[in-house]
């Protein structure tokens, strides 16, 4: 019992010497694996069936692992459940990242609108914000974090206008404010109707035309004189 109480701890350690060279890194790599199934399974179960009706055992079968092995990695559903939002706003947020962006003052705000539309338009981001809302009571933190994740985007955004501003091209006091200001006017076609109606859905030529009316706007208030 000793023995199977120590081996967690074996593959969390960078550091352990006993282990021949290799076998180590191989053990990690095959928790890593097992790790990525487990959390594969229980955002398709979650998003599913929600949080009360997720069952553990249903999770290790989809999985393919054993119980001591899912409860090794997480010992309780609600670790489980923090750990599943985590990743996906990791993987649906860190999507943005890969979204080039223009230093074109026109073209980049146009990006910048088209990209918040692609992010909030994935049907797993709208799955999962309505899972996150749904038990937001319950795990407040959950709820504070993914709020906190937001943040990629407004950092990225506001990075943008500033190198803007310092080439002249906006006039902007306080670039937080015209970034909210930005992105409320495309939560009103984009986001909120599509979190609270099933069947939404915007065809791209409503895309673009709320894209460049967004974007009218928004230089006949900030471009400089």
């Amino acid at each position: 019992m000793a023995t199977l109480k120590k081996r967690p701890k074996r593959a969390q350690t960078d550091g352990e010497t006993e282990a021949p060279s290799g076998i180590q890194p191989h053990q990690v790599r095959i928790s890593s694996a097992k790790r990525k199934l487990i959390l594969d399974a229980s955002i398709q179960t979650f998003l599913a069936s929600g949080y009360h009706a997720a069952r553990m055992d249903a999770i290790g079968d989809l999985a393919g692992v054993s119980y001591a092995t899912l409860y090794k990695h997480f010992p309780s559903k609600e670790e489980l459940f923090n750990a599943v939002v985590d990743h996906l706003m990791e993987r649906l947020l860190g999507e943005y990242r890969e979204h080039a962006v223009p230093d074109d003052l026109d073209a980049g705000l146009r990006a910048i609108c088209r990209n918040f539309c692609d992010v909030v338009s994935d049907p797993q981001m709208i799955a999962t914000l309505r899972m996150i809302i749904g038990q937001v009571h319950v795990f407040p933190e959950v709820g504070r974090r993914f709020f906190a994740s937001r943040q990629l985007f407004a950092d990225r955004t506001d990075r943008w206008m500033r190198a803007r501003v310092e080439e002249g091209v906006l006039a902007i006091a306080e670039v937080e404010r015209a970034r909210a200001e930005l992105i409320g006017m495309l939560n009103e076609v984009f986001y909120f109707p599509r979190l609270l109606i099933v069947d939404y859905t915007v065809d791209p030529d409503q895309v673009e035309c709320t894209v460049d009316s967004v974007v009218r706007t928004f230089l006949a208030r900030y471009r400089a004189a």
